[in-house]
């Protein structure tokens, strides 16, 4: 075959200094542990790391970088630093915190638990909320709310929870709710317990 004819095929010009580095470890399973906000925060302080791994990109920027929420990426920095890959150097209210990228021998998984394989921990919702005040007001057949809820978590299923339409589950080993969206994804509940439907 004529070369003239032939396709030609353009690869990466690795003389272009253009680019940044991130551990293939971090690839290789701790970015499916973070979840994807999580991971493009992650890519964003790598981008913007100084040869000392130290940078400093305010929460806009990242989130304009990301087309994410200012809050997202909030949640995603708290999702890094469990993980001890990055950490948080709080420098004052005007000035934007610096974050210092960790060495990979100093990443842990301590901090996180084992999560059944159909539960997958959306970052924006991996915390729950500390108020765990009641209410009555959803009374059935004669139980309060802390009644239902508590029979729920025993396994007597006389009503089922359910979150804005969506149906919940109570994981006993983690002693915290997940609700099941519409795509059957299951993100861990975040909101006040007494906002919990009974039907």
């Amino acid at each position: 075959m004529n070369e003239n004819n032939e396709e030609k095929i353009w690869v990466r010009d690795m003389r272009i200094k253009e680019k940044f580095f991130i551990d293939d470890l971090y690839l290789n399973g701790y970015a499916k542990k973070c979840g994807i906000h999580a991971t493009g925060v992650y890519l964003s302080l790598c981008r913007h790391a100084n040869k000392e791994q130290l940078c400093y990109p305010s929460l806009v920027t990242m989130a304009e970088e990301l087309d994410i929420s200012r809050s997202q990426v909030i949640r995603s920095i708290k999702v890094l630093k469990k993980h001890n890959l990055i950490k948080v150097l709080r420098i004052g209210k005007k000035l934007n915190n610096r974050y210092l990228l960790l060495d990979k021998s100093e990443w842990s998984d301590r901090n996180f638990h084992s999560v059944p394989r159909e539960l997958h921990l959306v970052p924006g919702r991996n915390f729950h909320s500390k108020d765990t005040k009641l209410n009555d007001t959803q009374r059935k057949e004669d139980l309060s709310f802390k009644e239902l809820s508590e029979a729920y978590k025993l396994g007597k299923r006389t009503h089922k929870p359910y979150y804005l339409g969506d149906q919940m589950r109570w994981i006993k080993d983690k002693k915290l709710w997940f609700v099941i969206d519409k795509d059957g994804e299951w993100l861990e509940f975040a909101d006040k317990e007494s906002k919990i439907e009974w039907k």
